[in-house]
């Protein structure tokens, strides 16, 4: 019963689809009208799959002059902290189904601009990690810029992660095609179908880069909001070179089989029964806002050793002044401005050698944490990100 129930719920959400999207391309003129009344007002939407950086892409574009919000159908534990949070309606029955059908239709009139990451944009699909590619064909007719951005289970497939060498992502992968999109052929299908229908697919770090043919890859989209909660948010916690208590290695651990933290767990308790003064904390499961407030322990942010990138946890602990100990595979193709990024470099396969030395020269910490916060302040700032992301835009010819 419940399953032909779901049935007949699924029938008339397809049919409201096709209705709203008939919709949207009569509401045509009315598109027309608004934008003769904005006068010159541009609206942009960041929404889709709730990633932690799209409300500071969002404020970042804000500061081009745009009129950017991000909204929000769903949240996850790390951070609420959208423009608009919609979670609430749509946790109700069958009210809830009509939000993205309303989301659609009212971005039909009003949007200039919109952004998606590349699984997902206002409807749901009934397939993972890509579209109801209705929706996009009629952004398109409608001459809507849509703009994909990454972060990297939408894009990552198996087959081209092997590719990189060992370690990677799928190197201790215990579920594949769970995690990210996975298969080679689905993702190509579903990356030339992306293409198709929108502007640009930008891609934003490291790990990132590769899994899609002709992205833009020079927007690298981690910028840190500086002025959050009054300057306090990103306030600098410089490393304590005090050699009488252990060194504080910090990671956030909310995917482990991907950043490697078994390994990272073994080696410091190998070095902890050599009475190496070293400790470990790990951050899981935490919103961010208490996160941030164990980062701001470290002495030491160890953001993977299986990935070969870094990603937002890494930018957030150098805003805060710390050094970061990450895998990169390849820092000169990876990282901005790769010989002024003071990451610590490591590899699996010498982590435990890599800790020791950090223990040893402890000194040397409060230097890397400096030199790591103003490579965050010069590069990744909102205003150094806005000018990359209105670089973008005149060479797309994106207005």
């Amino acid at each position: 019963m419940r399953r032909s129930a779901r049935r007949v719920l699924e029938t008339v959400f397809d049919a409201a689809v096709y209705f709203v999207c008939v919709l949207a391309l009569v509401l045509w003129p009315l598109r027309q009208i608004r934008r003769a009344v904005d006068g010159g007002r541009i609206r942009s939407i960041w929404s889709g799959t709730p990633i932690i950086n799209m409300a500071t892409n969002a404020r970042a574009e804000r500061l081009l002059g745009v009129d950017a919000r991000s909204i929000v159908q769903s949240t996850y534990f790390i951070t609420d902290a959208f423009d608009v949070d919609l979670s609430r309606i749509t946790r109700l029955p069958l009210l809830g189904r009509l939000v993205p059908l309303v989301l659609m239709l009212w971005a039909a009139v009003f949007a200039d601009r919109l952004h998606f990451y590349c699984d997902r944009g206002f409807l749901p699909s009934r397939t993972s990690y890509t579209f109801d590619f209705r929706e996009l064909w009629v952004f398109h007719t409608l001459g809507i810029p849509v703009l994909l951005w990454t972060y990297g289970a939408d894009v990552r497939s198996r087959g081209a992660c092997l590719r990189l060498g060992e370690p990677n992502c799928c190197s201790e992968c215990d579920a594949p095609g769970r995690y990210c999109i996975c298969d080679d052929g689905r993702q190509a299908a579903n990356i030339q179908r992306l293409k198709a229908f929108s502007s640009a697919i930008f891609s934003g770090v490291g790990d990132m880069f590769g899994f899609v043919p002709d992205s833009v890859d020079d927007l690298y989209y981690w910028p840190v909001d500086f002025d959050a909660g009054g300057g306090e948010r990103y306030r600098p916690y410089y490393p304590d070179s005090d050699p009488h208590r252990p060194l504080r290695i910090v990671h956030a651990t909310n995917h482990r089989i991907f950043k490697g933290s078994r390994h990272l767990i073994a080696a410091v308790e190998k070095l902890r029964a050599q009475d190496v003064p070293i400790e470990l904390l790990l951050v899981e499961r935490k919103p961010n806002a208490e996160a941030l407030e164990l980062y701001r322990s470290a002495d030491v942010i160890f953001d993977n050793c299986l990935m070969g990138s870094i990603g937002y946890f890494a930018f957030e602990g150098m805003a805060l002044g710390k050094p970061v100990m990450c895998f990169v595979r390849d820092p000169e193709a990876y990282l901005l401005r790769a010989r002024e990024c003071p990451v610590i470099r490591t590899h699996v396969n010498s982590l435990e050698a890599d800790l020791r030395r950090l223990v040893a020269n402890r000194a040397e910490l409060s230097v890397l944490g400096r030199s790591a916060r103003r490579y965050v302040e010069t590069y990744f700032s909102m205003a150094a990100f806005a000018a990359r992301l209105a670089d973008a835009y005149r060479r797309l010819g994106i207005a």
